[in-house]
C-alpha cells in the first residue's frame, strides 16, 4: 500500500488502512517514545495514544513531508509532553515525601545500589538515560533521532524542521554535555 492510499484508507475509516499502518509504524514509533520515556511499558502504552492522534489528526496532514516524517513528528512530540508531565509528577511526589515522611532517616540495605556486574550496568544506563534527559530538548530529539533511531542529519532536519547545519550543532553540543555529564560516572572515559 501506497502512502497515498495509506492515508486516503484512513481518512474513510477504513480498518484494513489502520491495521496496515500500525503493522508498518508499530516497531519504530515504540521504538522512538522508548528512547524518550526510558520505559517499555510506558512507551507501548504511549504508542497507542500516537496511532489514535495519527488516525484523528490525518486530515490536517499536509503531505509537505513524508508520512514517516509526520509520524516521526508526532511519535517525539508525544514522548516529549510524557516527559514533561512525568517530571512533574515526579516533582510533586518528592514534595509530597519531604512532608510524609520528614524526620524518617533510616537507610536500609535494600535501598542500597546493587553491586553486581548486572546492577553496575544497569547503573550505567540509567545514569545514561538521565543525562539524555537532561539535555536541553533539541538537543535530546536530535541526539536520540540520530544515535538510537539511526536517521540521517536530513532526516532529522526534516522531523525538526531545521536546517542540516542546525543539526549538526544540535548533535554536536549533545556529545559534549553528555560527556561532561558523564564522564565522572564512567571511569572508562577518564582522561589520565
Amino acid at each position: 500500500m501506497t502512502d497515498p492510499e495509506l492515508i486516503e484508507g484512513i481518512l474513510r475509516r477504513d480498518r484494513n488502512a489502520f491495521q496496515y499502518l500500525v503493522d508498518r509504524y508499530q516497531k519504530q514509533v515504540i521504538k522512538t517514545a522508548y528512547y524518550f520515556v526510558g520505559n517499555m511499558e510506558d512507551a507501548e502504552d504511549l504508542a497507542q495514544e500516537i496511532f489514535l492522534d495519527i488516525i484523528n489528526s490525518m486530515k490536517s496532514f499536509k503531505q509537505s513531508s513524508s508520512l514517516a516524517t509526520w509520524i516521526y513528528r508526532i511519535t517525539v512530540n508525544k514522548s516529549l509532553n510524557m516527559v514533561k508531565k512525568q517530571q512533574r509528577r515526579g516533582f510533586v511526589m518528592r514534595i509530597e515525601s519531604i512532608f510524609i515522611h520528614q524526620g524518617d532517616h533510616k537507610n536500609s540495605i535494600e535501598n542500597e545500589p546493587s553491586v553486581s556486574p548486572d546492577g553496575e550496568h544497569r547503573e550505567k544506563r540509567e545514569l545514561l538515560h538521565a543525562a539524555i534527559n537532561r539535555l536541553p530538548e533539541n538537543q535530546r530529539i536530535a541526539f536520540v533521532l540520530c544515535k538510537y533511531e539511526e536517521n540521517s542529519y536530513k532526516q532529522i532536519a526534516e522531523i525538526m524542521k531545521i536546517s542540516l547545519p542546525a543539526v549538526e550543532s544540535l548533535i554536536h553540543r549533545a556529545r559534549l554535555n553528555l560527556q561532561k555529564h558523564l564522564v565522572y560516572h564512567f571511569s572508562e572515559y577518564q582522561k589520565t
